[in-house]
């Protein structure tokens, strides 16, 4: 049965990013042991779960999500012909092919409970299913455990399925890691599976974001905890090319306290507004058996601004365009974002903000005269859902300037030399003049001096008054952003 019943009361961790929102309700309901899968049909999503681990149905909703239509029937089950060595199902994922018929990859435990393979089975209208030939992944022979498959397309047109397997071969759960295997036909046939994340994991779920970036939502215990009772993600490094190199990311995407129960069989999918991520996952309570575990969701709803570009621009330039980079970017039809940059109590409208995709805005601030130092900046999606970049742009002034006039000078003709120095920013000033070999001459300024041009000039005497000798003369001149050193020559 599919219903919206209950509310699940479970802790809310801090803000981490991508942040997902928990929503009200079941999603699915009665006995779900394993995550949905999903594939984009005419009309809806089709949803794919596991219920009394040996049968594979499939519901639709047209709505996001929220409500569901179960279509008659079973999908696959472990009578499905050919028969496979299968007891038991533990998970699925599924991908449209290109002839539009559909692979199913999902994980078994053997007769003996003992043997753990991935068999792949295939559809033409993703209703009717039947197995295919052979294992598609195992480990030690069917001896070490394998579940919890993923699966994604490249934009390359390869595929690449995610799972979880012992590293050492065997079954112990503290041993479980995520790993990979590629496919250049459309699953009909896989290499051989590598390690991909060094990371504790229960289960797996796999989303290719627009920049064709991998992010693997994973169940994995709290740091010193055993209980699976948070859900994190790790993000394919810059310039992989492959999805098998991936970098952790900081804090969780979902938890529930370790005491109240464990989460398993996160799915993650686009929501049907193209922009946002929508996650499925199952909640299992110590306080009832396994049997009881239900469906829930959340979803991403604030903006995630990873980068600011220029990240330092000075504050005489006046109005720049600059680059915003990261993910969950509300599009046209939910009203584009606005940005703003902010710092204590001062905030600067962003203006003339246009959006290439989901992960790229583009927009103009004017920092002209603005305060110095480091400025935040927050973006708000057109659902009042907002997140901050701390310390995204940093304004700086230009270096300073001297400029020299009369500096071949005859003190006897009553020249001076006069020295003009620019700051784009208050504070102490030294300028002062000394012999070649370093004896000091003359001090023609040490004090505060505004931002601006200052102007001093030197009449060719000491700083006792005296004229003198012809010859050249250091001229050092110290100030914010500046420290300038110059020749002037007297000629008596």
């Amino acid at each position: 049965m599919l219903s919206a019943l209950l509310l699940l009361a479970m802790a809310m961790p801090a803000r981490s990013t991508p942040a997902l929102l928990k929503e009200d309700g079941v999603r699915l309901s009665s006995a779900v042991l394993a995550g949905a899968t999903n594939t984009q049909i005419a009309g809806g999503t089709r949803f794919y779960y596991i219920r009394g681990s040996t049968a594979v149905f499939s519901a639709v909703t047209a709505d996001g999500g929220d409500t569901f239509a179960d279509d008659a029937g079973v999908r696959l089950s472990t009578f499905t012909e050919p028969r496979v060595e299968a007891t038991s199902i533990t998970a699925l994922s599924v991908l449209k092919r290109i002839d539009n018929s559909y692979l199913m990859l999902y994980s078994a435990m053997g007769s003996t409970g003992t043997i753990f393979r991935i068999y792949a089975a295939t559809s033409a209208d993703g209703l009717a299913w039947s197995n295919a030939t052979g294992t598609v992944i195992e480990s030690n022979g069917g001896l070490g455990f394998v579940g919890s498959p993923a699966l994604v397309r490249r934009a390359n047109g390869d595929w690449r399925v995610y799972y979880i397997g012992n590293r050492d071969g065997g079954t112990a759960p503290a041993e479980r890691r995520i790993f990979s295997a590629l496919s250049s036909n459309q699953g009909a046939s896989f290499s051989a599976g590598t390690r991909v994340v060094d990371a504790l994991a229960g289960e797996v779920a796999a989303v290719t974001l627009t920049n064709d970036k991998t992010r693997l939502f994973y169940t994995a215990p709290l740091t010193g905890e055993t209980t699976f009772s948070t859900i994190v993600s790790a993000l394919s490094a810059d310039g992989d090319l492959n999805g098998t190199v991936f970098n952790l990311e900081t804090g969780v995407r979902l938890s529930t306290a370790s005491s109240l129960g464990t989460v398993h069989n996160p799915f993650v999918l686009r929501s049907t507004d193209t922009w946002r991520w929508k996650l499925y996952y199952n909640f299992n309570p110590f306080s009832a058996p396994a049997s009881t575990a239900d469906v829930y969701s959340a979803s991403t709803y604030a903006p995630d601004p990873r980068s600011m570009s220029p990240a330092a621009v000075l504050r005489t330039s006046g109005a720049l365009d600059f680059t915003v980079t990261g993910e969950i970017f509300s599009d046209a039809a939910s009203g584009l974002p606005t940005l703003q940059l902010s710092q204590s109590a001062t905030t600067i409208a962003g203006a003339g903000l246009t959006r290439t995709d989901d992960q790229t805005l583009d927009v103009s601030f004017n920092l002209q005269g603005q305060n110095l130092g480091f400025w935040d900046l927050v973006a708000t999606n057109g659902n009042g859902h907002s997140a901050t970049l701390s310390n995204a742009v940093f304004v700086d002034f230009a270096p300073g300037s001297v400029r020299l006039t009369d500096n071949l000078m005859r003190p006897r003709l009553g020249t001076r030399a006069r020295i003009d120095a620019m700051t784009f920013k208050s504070g102490r000033m030294t300028i002062r003049l000394y012999t070649l070999a370093g004896k000091p001459v003359a001090t023609l300024l040490d004090q505060d001096v505004p931002e601006g041009t200052t102007t001093v000039f030197w009449d060719g005497k000491t700083g006792l008054g005296n004229t003198v000798a012809s010859g050249v003369y250091l001229l050092h001149t110290v100030g914010e952003k500046l420290n300038s050193k110059d020749k002037i020559v007297v000629v008596k």
